[in-house]
C-alpha cells in the first residue's frame, strides 16, 4: 500500500488531521455512553428490574448519544490506521516500510479484532436485556422506559451531521491530495462503508418510534462492531503475504552476505 509521487502533502496532512477529529468525536460519544449517570439499584429493582442486574450498563438518555455513535469508531480507526500507513509510504524509505508494515498491520489487526468480539459481546448482553425488559410487561417495560424509553434523537442527529461532514471533508481532501486515492479499492470502499453505516444508524434514530430507538440503536452498534471485526480479519489475513515476503527479502540479502563480502 503505497502511493507514488506527486502528493499534495498540505492536503493529506489536513485529511489526517479532520480524520483524528473524527475519532475523538466517536470515542467521546462512547465514553459518555459508559459513564452516564443511572438509576440506583435499588430504584431500578422497584422499578421492576431483575435482582442482580447491573445497572450501569444501561445509557443513560440523559448524558448519552447510545452505542451507534460510539461504535462508529471501531471501523474509522480501521480507516485511520490505513491513511497512517500510506503516510508512513511516503516518509519511510520503501525497504524499510515494506519490511515492517506487514507486521504492524498484523499486530494491529490481531489487537482491534479482540477489541470488536468484546465489545460485540457486551453490546449482544446489553440488546438482549433490553427486549427482555421491554416485553415482560408490565414492570420489566416499566424498568425499560425508564432506562432506555428516552433517546436524545435531535443531539445525535447533530452529532452523526458533524461526522458526515468531516468525512465527505476528509473524501475531498484526499483527491485533492492524491486522484490515485480512487484507485485503492480498499480504501475507497472503507471510506464507502463508514459513511453508509452512519447514513443508516441516522435512519434508525429518525424512522422507529421512540421508544425503542435506543433498541436500533444498539442492535445497529452491533452491526457496526461485526463489520469492523470482518474487516480488520481481511487486512488481518492481507498482511500475511507481506511478512513472508519481508522475511524471504531478509532472508536472502542475509545468505547473500559473506558472498558480497568477499
Amino acid at each position: 500500500m503505497t502511493v507514488e509521487g506527486g502528493l499534495r502533502r498540505p492536503f493529506f496532512i489536513i485529511a489526517l488531521a479532520l480524520m483524528v477529529l473524527v475519532i475523538m468525536v466517536e470515542l467521546g460519544a462512547a465514553l459518555i455512553a459508559a459513564g452516564s449517570v443511572q438509576p440506583g439499584t435499588a430504584t431500578a429493582n422497584g422499578l421492576g428490574m431483575p435482582a442482580g442486574v447491573d445497572v450501569e450498563s444501561g445509557s443513560g438518555p440523559a448524558d448519552s448519544l447510545g452505542a451507534g455513535v460510539g461504535s462508529l469508531a471501531l471501523l474509522d480507526g480501521l480507516l485511520l490506521f490505513t491513511l497512517l500507513l500510506l503516510g508512513a509510504s511516503l516518509v519511510m524509505p520503501l525497504r524499510l516500510y515494506g519490511r515492517i508494515q506487514g507486521l504492524v498491520t498484523l499486530i494491529v489487526c490481531a489487537l482491534w479484532i479482540l477489541m470488536c468480539f468484546l465489545t460485540i459481546l457486551q453490546a449482544v448482553v446489553k440488546l438482549f436485556l433490553m427486549i427482555a425488559l421491554f416485553v415482560a410487561m408490565p414492570f420489566g417495560t416499566i424498568a425499560y422506559l425508564a432506562l432506555w424509553g428516552s433517546f436524545p434523537i435531535h443531539r445525535a442527529a447533530l452529532v452523526l451531521g458533524l461526522l458526515l461532514l468531516l468525512k465527505i471533508a476528509v473524501g475531498v481532501l484526499l483527491i485533492l491530495a492524491q486522484p490515485r486515492f480512487l484507485r485503492i479499492k480498499g480504501l475507497v470502499v472503507l471510506v464507502v462503508l463508514s459513511v453508509l453505516l452512519q447514513l443508516v444508524l441516522g435512519i434508525i434514530h429518525g424512522f422507529l418510534p421512540g421508544p425503542v430507538v435506543s433498541i436500533g440503536d444498539q442492535f445497529w452498534a452491533i452491526v457496526v462492531g461485526v463489520v469492523a471485526l470482518i474487516w480488520a480479519l481481511i487486512m488481518l489475513i492481507w498482511s500475511i503475504p507481506a511478512i513472508v515476503n519481508a522475511i524471504r527479502v531478509s532472508a536472502s540479502f542475509t545468505d547473500s552476505q559473506p558472498a558480497d563480502s568477499l
